[in-house]
């Protein structure tokens, strides 16, 4: 039997990709994209700033640009003057100490360039190591000149710096290094290949919704920002008189002088309903202005529902949020054989299986945010944007405005066209909010309202966004003693904690520690030049100098303990022979731990410790009123009494 063929679908071209950066800095970019060649089309542009900004902007109107890829301040500059996405080239910690480790071989009179600020964490790094890097920045091309001059009258003889400092140092004589390593680099590309596809999804989404407002009853006709007619549906096109084709490119005012958008356009808000006489015909008519990326782009009239012109405004309004970066973890990655961590896992597996919030608790540094992601990409909604802030990182103000949104002219200097919140952005998505323990009471109250009616109202307007979306929230603090101090809402801290997670410290990890140590020194080991078997040998050391170590730190003090015994490997090993004396140096933490018979009594009674705290932490909130206390604890005097016996027999 003959079987008719199916019409072939032409394949969607590649996302275009345009790589902007000069000299060195391109010199790696051309040597990384050749291993994304079957993912892009990358074409490479030796331009910075302006010339770049117009070089990109050229390619673009010959062929749509999907997204680009950039450093430093050009990159700033391009993402201020673009309406492009714009991945940057991000310098990680491991690649700046290899940098620094290469400059200053070629000179002890070393100095860092940074764009917009000196970097606080290498001056710890230097006041803790004495290793004498003098820090400079710069602000934009204007006064990277300046930067330069400053070198020189330092008597810096070699720099760690971005493109543009870079080849300035050069010309001045000075040796300079670049900051961004390969591996940067290909991160970056990889980011612009994400920004390009979820650009394609959103723009085909859009498409899609012009295809269902072509197949409504009700008029709708958009317009740029000269009010020529972008966009027209048959229905609308029939109430005007002639054919979408005709009515396409000329302005709306002039078509129908009653239908003009100019006071839309200029006012920037969509102002009510109107009843319109057109020709024989009484119509309702909505005008709304089209904002993409906080800047409006035209304005949106529709005839006949107002109703319908509501709930499509909010649907473009969430179709529009600013999306985030992806989740980077799964569940898997909270890594490690030990009971503790074996249930952190199951538990994640079980409340992605959910779409109830979740309240993540543990110290700092477990890895409450990468249980977060876990839950995320397990879930549903893991194709969704994963938004996160931390609340105890912004100012009260500014937390508000970044979780809620804000219209236009909500307060002195709100943004133009407004602002969207994390809140909505997240819509369909996660949000995970860090720290909710810090999180004032007045935005606790807002939280709540989100929460439980599922909408979200911006700072400064008067109609709430419905939102669907998934909270999941993290802390180190005792939210339920807070609870009882007054300082959270009794209502929100049950809206949040409908399913939880105690992520275990790494105290209680024993033996996790080692295995996760050589997972970090096998990922990090080859990228410091040293050899993987005195890398080896150099952490297992360091392991018996730690054994009894607290680690307050917990995961993230390990992962830096490890990038630390890499950097200084050859100052701990010199000449590959391992030197104790001077592992304890660089480690006196380690050398100061506890030996292990009294850390295996501590963690057997990590219980009862816990109770203890319990008590000495609500005595204090009361003032020391052990009555008061006791009613809080739930506990009668005498027990009371027992638990603060037992504590002062226990001794320090």
């Amino acid at each position: 039997m003959n079987r008719i063929a199916p019409p072939d679908v032409p394949a969607a071209r590649p996302p275009r990709i345009v790589a902007v950066a000069r000299h060195r800095l391109g010199r790696v970019l051309a040597r990384v994209v050749p291993e994304i060649a079957s993912q892009a089309q990358v074409e490479l542009v030796g331009h910075a700033f302006d010339e770049a900004v117009a070089a990109v902007r050229a390619l673009d109107a010959r062929s749509p640009v999907d997204a680009v890829v950039a450093a430093g301040a050009s990159g700033e500059w391009l993402r201020q003057h673009l309406d492009i996405p714009v991945a940057m080239v991000e310098v990680r910690g491991f690649d700046l100490m290899r940098a620094l480790a290469a400059a200053r071989a070629i000179s002890p009179n070393v100095g860092l360039v940074s764009f917009d600020g000196p970097s606080e964490h290498l001056a710890q790094l230097d006041a803790l190591f004495g290793m004498g890097i003098a820090q400079f920045s710069y602000s934009g091309p204007e006064d990277a000149p300046a930067c330069v001059e400053a070198l020189r009258r330092a008597g810096i003889e070699a720099v760690v710096a971005p493109g543009l400092v870079s080849d300035l140092a050069e010309q001045a004589g000075i040796a300079s290094v670049l900051m961004y390593s390969d591996e940067a680099v290909r991160q970056a590309l990889q980011d612009a290949v994400h920004l390009a596809r979820v650009g394609r999804a959103e723009r085909a989404r859009h498409e899609r919704l012009g295809t269902i407002l072509g197949q409504l009853q009700d008029g709708v006709v958009a317009v740029d920002l000269r009010q020529r007619i972008e966009a027209i549906n048959a229905t609308m096109a029939e109430l005007l008189g002639a054919s979408g084709a005709e009515l396409t490119g000329r302005t709306l005012g002039e078509v129908a002088p009653v239908l003009d958008l100019g006071a839309t356009l200029l006012l920037r808000e969509a102002p009510a309903e109107e009843v319109l006489q057109i020709g024989a015909r009484t119509l309702v008519v909505r005008r709304a202005p089209i904002i993409e990326g906080g800047e409006v782009t035209g304005a949106l009239l529709v005839c006949r529902d107002p109703a319908v012109i509501q709930r499509a405004d909010r649907h473009l309004r969430a179709n529009q949020r600013p999306l985030g970066a992806p989740a980077r973890y799964r569940i898997e990655a909270f890594a490690g054989d030990s009971a503790a961590a074996q249930r952190v896992r199951e538990l994640a597996a079980q409340c992605a299986a959910s779409d109830a919030t979740v309240l993540v608790t543990g110290e700092s540094g477990t890895g409450k945010e990468l249980v977060a992601q876990g839950i995320h990409t397990a879930s549903r909604r893991a194709t969704q944007p994963f938004l996160a802030v931390n609340c105890a990182a912004l100012g009260e103000s500014l937390l508000e405005s970044e979780l809620f949104g804000y219209e236009e002219g909500a307060f002195t200097g709100a943004r133009r066209g407004g602002k969207t919140g994390l809140v909505e952005a997240a819509h369909t998505g996660t949000l995970f909010l860090d720290e909710i323990g810090d999180m004032p009471l007045a935005l606790q109250t807002r939280l709540l309202r989100v929460l439980q009616e599922r909408e979200v109202l911006r700072l400064g307007a008067t109609a709430a966004v419905p939102v669907d979306l998934r909270v999941i929230a993290a802390t180190h603090a005792d939210l339920a003693a807070q609870v009882e101090r007054g300082l959270f809402r009794r209502d929100l801290y049950y809206r949040l904690a409908v399913l939880r997670i105690d992520t275990p410290p790494l105290r209680e990890r024993g033996t996790d520690i080692a295995a996760l140590a050589t997972s970090l020194m096998k990922r990090r080991a080859a990228a410091s030049g040293v050899r993987p078997a005195h890398a080896a040998a150099a952490l297992d050391a360091l392991l018996a100098l730690a054994e009894g170590y607290a680690w307050p730190g917990n995961v993230r003090e390990l992962e830096n303990m490890v990038e630390r015994l890499l950097a200084c490997h050859a100052f701990i090993a010199p000449a590959g022979k391992l030197d104790r004396a001077r592992l304890v140096e660089v480690f006196p933490e380690c050398a100061q731990a506890r030996p292990a018979p009294v850390r295996a009594a501590l963690l057997k009674g990590a219980a009862r410790a816990a109770e203890l705290r319990r008590v000495r932490e609500v005595l204090q909130s009361v003032n020391g009123d052990q009555r008061q206390a006791c009613a809080i604890l739930g506990i009668s005097r005498a027990t009371l009494w027992r638990r603060l016996r037992d504590e002062s027999s226990a001794g320090p």
